[in-house]
Order: C-alpha cells, then sequence, then structure tokens
C-alpha cells in the first residue's frame, strides 16, 4: 500500500507535488488544478520575472542596436575607422541578442533535456 502511494505523488520540493494519474486510472488527467513539472528550476512567478526581464532586454538591445546601425550606415560623413568599429560592435551584439539571449533564458528556467 506504501509502495502504491509513493508512485502516485512524487515529492519533487515542500510545495511542488506532482500528480501520476496513469498508476490508478490510465488515459485522465490528474485531479489537481495546478500540475508543476519537476523539470522546471524555479516557481512560475519567478519564471514570469525572468521572462519579462529578458524580453525588456531583449527590445532595448534590438532597438538600440539597430539605431547605431542606422545612424552609421545612413551618412557617408559617419563611416570613419571608429564609427565603423562601433558598427562592428552593435552587430554583433545584435547577434547575441538573437542567438545568445533565448538559450540563456531556457538555461536559466529549465534544468536538464526533456524526455518526450
Amino acid at each position: 500500500m506504501n509502495e502504491s502511494l509513493e508512485n502516485d505523488f512524487t515529492q519533487l520540493d515542500e510545495n511542488w507535488t506532482l500528480y501520476n494519474s496513469s498508476a490508478e486510472f490510465p488515459g485522465t488527467f490528474p485531479r489537481t488544478n495546478i500540475t508543476y513539472v519537476g523539470f522546471y528550476l524555479h516557481q512560475p512567478s519567478t519564471a514570469a520575472i525572468f521572462i519579462v526581464s529578458y524580453l525588456l532586454i531583449f527590445l532595448v538591445c534590438m532597438v538600440g542596436n539597430g539605431v547605431v546601425c542606422f545612424i552609421v550606415l545612413r551618412s557617408k560623413n559617419m563611416w570613419t575607422v571608429t564609427n565603423l568599429f562601433i558598427l562592428n560592435l552593435a552587430v554583433s551584439d545584435l547577434l547575441v541578442g538573437i542567438f545568445c539571449m533565448p538559450t540563456t533564458l531556457l538555461d536559466n528556467i529549465i534544468t536538464g533535456m526533456i524526455d518526450v
């Protein structure tokens, strides 16, 4: 009897319980309203703060570096060695924002591999 209770409920953290509905009722949904999956690192409120923060930083990165690229490329007077170096830095920062920020966000929210 104790083993069946252990299969039905898995205690992940002090407030996080994942209900295994397939042990007793195959094909049905859990009886609880909210289910936290075991590979999340934080509570949903903390994950939401991460997502909003990363989104704001991403938008500022895209807008700011896009404006720098636009200003330098717009007029030939701005094509000095220093400004082309700044353009190069802005382009590299855009690429970091596009490719690294989403993967870093997922790494901060989810742990381990997702088994399907």
